[in-house]
């Protein structure tokens, strides 16, 4: 079930989204990258800590992904514009 979720998530993407996703990379980039970021953070210091709540990450993923979708995007189009003279996608 994981298997066809994922490939009809990429399907979208690659279909009729394919313009959305393009114009809104860095936006969704930065709330993946944070929440992943924020999760895994968030299990390795419950794990060294030796708590078990199992809420605290989700809710970590949650909060980083919110704050990095906040400033993220403008920080992957200043790179992105980085060394070129004209404005960004």
């Amino acid at each position: 079930m994981k298997w066809i979720l994922a490939i009809v998530v990429i399907l979208m993407l690659l279909g009729p989204l394919r313009p959305w996703f393009g114009r809104h990379w860095a936006f969704l980039l930065s709330i993946v990258g944070g929440a992943v970021f924020g999760f895994v953070w968030a299990a390795f210091v419950l794990s060294k800590v030796g708590y078990s709540h199992p809420f605290v990450p989700l809710f970590s993923g949650i909060i980083v992904a919110i704050a990095t979708g906040r400033y993220g995007p403008a920080i992957l189009r200043r790179i992105e514009r980085d060394g070129k003279n004209g404005q960004s996608s």
